[in-house]
């Protein structure tokens, strides 16, 4: 049986002419979990939304009502911090009031139950 030496100027044809490099596409795969971690909190961070300027009880209590009167979705930004030091947001409905508390339904169907000393902001979703 006979063995053909390797072609050095077929080698460089083929690389020349036929293969297409991926380029860095081909090191995806390779990524260790604590970079992903890593890349994960990066985006988090990325998409913190900044912190509103504190709004009056009484604004607060009138856009809630608002919400609660028309049906429409509320941004509640909260005084309190997130694991990450952001500032903590609800999105959802105004399901009731009773006194100074306030239930917001969450989109996955789960409510959430806050003081209104406990909000730094409302916006109201536009119809």
């Amino acid at each position: 049986m006979l063995k053909k030496q390797p072609n050095d100027q077929l080698a460089t044809q083929f690389f020349q002419r036929d293969y297409q490099d991926r380029g860095m596409l081909k090191w995806g795969g390779f990524y260790l979990s604590d970079h992903t971690s890593a890349l994960r909190k990066m985006h988090a961070a990325e998409q913190q939304e900044a912190a509103q300027p504190r709004q009056s009880v009484a604004m607060i209590s009138e856009r809630l009502a608002l919400a609660w009167r028309t049906h429409r979705h509320v941004h509640v930004q909260l005084n309190v911090l997130d694991a990450n030091q952001a500032v903590a947001v609800l999105d959802g409905t105004v399901a009731g009031v009773a006194d100074d508390q306030i239930m917001v339904q969450l989109p996955a169907g789960n409510y959430h139950q806050l003081a209104l000393t406990a909000i730094r902001c409302v916006t109201v979703a536009a119809h």
